[in-house]
């Protein structure tokens, strides 16, 4: 009886999945087509231009390796949003611990005296636990005056950004280099290439394991399962004795500093000094990833290479046709309004049969406290 119970939940759970994978894979064709459908109207060559977007990064090593680099940065910043989202907080400070980790990874990496492998793993740990200090103070806001962590992560932000801008301009350059940019990796400080001929990162492979401890952490853990129990239900997870502002703090901590680390991974990898002089947008771009991936680390690194592939090529797009790098971001906005739409309506469908459930039961204690 029970293998007759199990094998019908497990049947039900893959129907579910392979649901929730056409589903998002309809929601992708069709913003492939909306672009499509863009191109040809406004491009003299359409047909080119696409044959480009599609088929360039297949046709050479280092346009293969764009494919990869590209992720690095959208898998550990899904990675870090699915933490969050689990909890039920939409938390964006992803943003600003990804410039944190880049910004003082490069500053640690370069001004550090350290042996060996020693260096890189310092450069990457510390920028993250600066990221995980700072993201607390968001979380606490929200955990125990209930500050709504969307506004005041997105404040935080522009704060990081600023203070570190100031640092940056002011203690952090590289006086000899001829613009704003902080001194050379050096080679000891760096993380090796997986390819010298595409320039992968050995970042790639720190990534794809960051994910997989993130699923191991919030479907293996007690304190994963108590993040998704409070992203759940918080009102059945405290009474099941959960610490739901426990929860809600350290999740968003936690996202942080993954995010943090991935931007010093990614800067150690892909980089030889830090010189960006406006926020990558890589935070934000980690919710669309996450959005993809059904908030499923697992399915993060899928959704980051799919992406990565639609920014290559879409970068050679614009080298060799009239159209411009910008049908990516037309993609993603198309893919993040089906696809958040579904999981809008999901939600408040689901928000409709809690509150009926509730009314209910109300309905039924009243009746029988009636009778007696």
């Amino acid at each position: 009886m029970l293998k007759k119970i199990n094998y019908k939940l497990s049947s039900a759970l893959a129907r579910q999945v392979l649901f929730e994978i056409l589903r998002t894979a309809a929601a992708i064709v069709l913003a492939l087509l909306i672009a499509f459908g863009i191109i040809f109207l406004t491009s003299k060559e359409p047909i080119r231009a696409i044959r480009i977007l599609l088929e360039a990064p297949f046709l050479s090593p280092y346009n293969f390796g764009q494919i990869i680099t590209q992720s690095i940065p959208l898998i550990f910043t899904g990675a870090a949003v699915c933490v969050m989202v689990k909890a039920g907080q939409f938390n964006l400070f992803v943003e600003g611990a990804f410039f944190i980790g880049m910004l003082f990874g490069a500053v640690i990496a370069a001004k550090f005296k350290l042996p060996g492998v020693l260096l890189p793993m310092v450069a990457m740990i510390l920028p993250a636990l600066l990221a995980a200090a700072i993201g607390y103070l968001p979380a606490k806001m929200k955990s125990a005056l209930k500050i709504n962590e969307f506004v005041s992560s997105l404040m935080f932000n522009f704060i990081v950004f600023w203070v570190c801008m100031y640092l940056f301009a002011h203690h952090f350059y590289d006086p000899d280099y001829s613009s704003l940019a902080t001194p050379t990796i050096p080679d000891q400080g760096k993380l090796f290439f997986l390819s010298v001929d595409n320039e992968v990162s050995s970042s790639f492979l720190i990534a794809l394991v960051v994910a997989g401890l993130v699923w191991f952490f919030l479907n293996r853990t007690k304190w994963g399962f108590a993040i998704r129990m409070t992203g759940d239900n918080p009102e059945f997870a405290n009474f099941a004795g959960i610490n739901v502002r426990s929860a809600i703090t350290w999740s968003q901590v936690l996202g942080a500093a993954i995010a943090g680390f991935g931007g010093a991974a990614f800067v150690l990898g892909n980089y030889y000094r830090f010189n960006l002089k406006a926020l990558p947008n890589y935070g934000f771009d980690g919710f669309i990833i996450a959005i993809v991936a059904r908030n499923n680390p697992l399915l993060v690194p899928i959704a980051a290479l799919f992406m990565g592939y639609l920014r290559a090529g879409a970068a050679q797009m614009a080298l060799y046709s009239d159209v411009t790098n910008d049908v990516v971001y037309l993609i993603q906005a198309v893919m993040l309004i089906l696809i958040g739409g579904q999981a809008f309506l999901s939600f408040v469908k689901e928000r409709s049969i809690k509150k009926a459930a509730r009314q209910e039961r109300e309905r039924s204690e009243g009746g029988g406290k009636t009778v007696a």
